[in-house]
């Protein structure tokens, strides 16, 4: 090569790489709407548009009854003689609700396994319980489902009864 020459490849990958950089830019300003070089005019105009915060809403635990109904208004329903169960699931084949029991009996629960039929089909519910205290049932259902397992809360009225 001469010395007086310059290389026609390197011209051309410089202005392709300079074309290239100022369309990134001009389509990144685009996008964003959001010109650096304008002063932040438009910036500060957007700030000033943008809507309030709405007011956070209260937050309510589980078993708190919102303020408008008063703490004592509704409270849970007792009826004597009634039985609180959780029921871990309902199989249709009883080998999977033997398989579940035993998973439940490694977590250090027991459980019956109750057959019923539900019209043409067989039903193998697997129910834990009864229990007396909601905060024992409570502390039971948190620790299943800390493990993974969701449970339902099944209530046995003193005229229906429980089957083992």
């Amino acid at each position: 090569m001469a010395s007086g020459k310059k290389n026609p490849f390197l011209n051309g990958f410089l202005v392709g790489l300079l074309a290239g950089l100022a369309l990134a830019v001009a389509v990144a300003l685009m996008v964003t709407r959001n010109n650096p070089f304008t002063g932040g005019s438009a910036a500060s105009s957007e700030n000033a548009a943008a809507p309030a915060a709405p007011a956070e809403a209260p937050k309510y635990e589980f078993y708190q009854a919102p303020p408008s109904e008063g703490a004592g208004a509704r409270q849970a329903e007792t009826v004597p003689g009634a039985a609180y169960f959780l029921q871990a699931g309902a199989f249709a084949s009883a080998a999977d609700a033997d398989e579940m029991k035993a998973r439940l009996a490694l977590l250090g629960f027991e459980a019956r396994i109750q057959a019923s039929q539900e019209g043409a089909s067989q039903l193998y519910k697997l129910r834990m319980g009864p229990y007396k205290s909601l905060d024992e049932l409570n502390r039971v259902r948190t620790r299943l489902t800390q493990n993974g397992m969701e449970t339902m809360l099944v209530r046995i009225g003193p005229t229906q009864e429980e089957k083992p």
